[in-house]
């Protein structure tokens, strides 16, 4: 296995590249255009207890990848290894997509802290750290903007979906333990960037050993998600979001077209928190005092165009070259059982191997949970285990 390894941490700088001191290496894990390449390598010091106790290293990185546009964009994320010691052919890689925590700077999970002031990323970390204690790296990306210069592309999914393979490059820069066999495995918008990584692995992200996409609760019919236009209370705060994301591939998008007077009011505030926030402020219902024709196309052409917008970021869009479990909670109230298992049916169509596993009443988040509570991550270590240990 070739590997680049890190000799000291170095500090993160914006706008120009620091020095980052590496071994030579048999062949690059590092993409076309230095894609993945390391730019900056330092460890989590005040790293949430959970993940503390199951990680050997836990650092926050920043790395190269591309933008929406296709230029050179700093990206950064996490990395975690297992302890104990590696397996002779290296640690097999878990590529791990968040779902929302904002469009903020402050909403990256590699640096936002909890209410006990410690990283967790954004409330991923028990989960992240069963990944850790079935002994597989974890590399999280926070995705293009966040945390970084430049706008999050929220909902985009080439974006988001470069981000999560070029984590994988970067963490096998830093760390000489790693495989490059990996999986990208995401929950809601990180669902989607998985699926979205696991269509460019022999593309984009040709170079590592690419064996299979996991999403659970995936925002997968994005118009479907988003109700083509008419969110309904809960998911107003996200509507919003997906707006600004998808201004960043289309410019010409024209937020008052897409929204009332009082809805594009709230545009400026859901860009400045995190989805806690968002959450309670803007996903309820609000009666008479905000309808729904504040979160809907405000004519037909502009409709047509927001339907086209947004299915244009809807996976899979084709065939991924692994196999593909998708998992879902029947109780969910924002991603629905039947959008998720069509999306099954169309990975199969395009000649994707997919398996569907839905978890009766469990929610959005309570998927995330072990088998003891009903579920879904004790499947999917031994899913991973089929998978990652051949």
């Amino acid at each position: 296995m070739a590997v680049a390894a890190v000799a000291a941490p170095v500090a993160v700088h914006y706008g120009t590249e620091p020095a980052v001191a590496t071994a030579a290496v048999t062949q690059s894990v590092v993409g076309p255009d230095g894609a993945g390449k390391l730019l900056s390598d330092k460890p989590i010091a005040n790293l949430d207890a959970v993940l503390a106790s199951v990680s050997a290293r836990a650092d926050r990185i920043t790395y190269r990848s591309r933008s929406v546009a296709g230029r050179d964009v700093v990206v950064s994320g996490a990395f975690f290894t297992p302890k104990g010691r590696a397996p002779k052919d290296g640690w097999p890689v878990v590529s791990f997509a968040h779902g929302s925590s904002g469009i903020s700077d402050m909403c990256a999970p590699s640096s936002v802290p909890n209410q006990n002031g410690k990283i967790d990323l954004y409330g991923y970390g028990s989960f992240v750290a069963q990944m850790l204690k079935a002994g597989y790296a974890v590399a999280a990306t926070d995705y293009e903007g966040l945390g970084t210069p430049g706008e999050h592309p929220y909902i985009v999914a080439d974006s988001e979906g470069r981000g999560v393979i070029d984590a994988v490059r970067a963490a096998i820069e830093a760390e000489p333990t790693l495989s490059r066999k990996y999986v990208d495995l995401g929950h809601s918008q990180g669902g989607q960037a998985a699926i979205a990584a696991g269509e460019m692995a022999q593309t984009y992200g040709r170079g590592l050993d690419f064996r299979g996409t996991v999403g659970l609760a995936p925002v997968t019919n994005v118009a479907a998600a988003y109700m083509w236009g008419n969110p309904g209370p809960i998911d107003r705060g996200f509507y919003l979001l997906a707006l600004d994301g998808l201004k960043t591939v289309h410019p010409e998008l024209q937020f008052d077209q897409l929204l009332g007077k009082q809805a594009l009011a709230m545009l400026p505030k859901v860009a400045q928190e995190c989805t806690t926030d968002i959450w309670n402020e803007f996903s309820q219902n609000f009666g008479d005092k905000l309808t729904d024709w504040q979160f809907v196309p405000q004519n037909d052409i502009a409709a047509l165009k927001l339907q086209d917008w947004l299915d244009e970021q809807s996976v899979p869009r084709g065939k991924t070259p692994g196999p593909m479990l998708l998992l879902q909670g029947t109780a969910d109230p924002s991603i629905k059982k039947a959008v998720t298992y069509q999306a099954v049916r169309n990975a199969r169509a395009a000649g994707t191997p997919a398996e569907f596993k839905l978890y009766p009443g469990k929610d959005h988040y309570g998927v995330l949970a072990p088998r003891s509570e009903g579920g879904a991550a004790d499947d999917v270590i031994a899913w991973l285990d089929s998978h990652l240990r051949k």
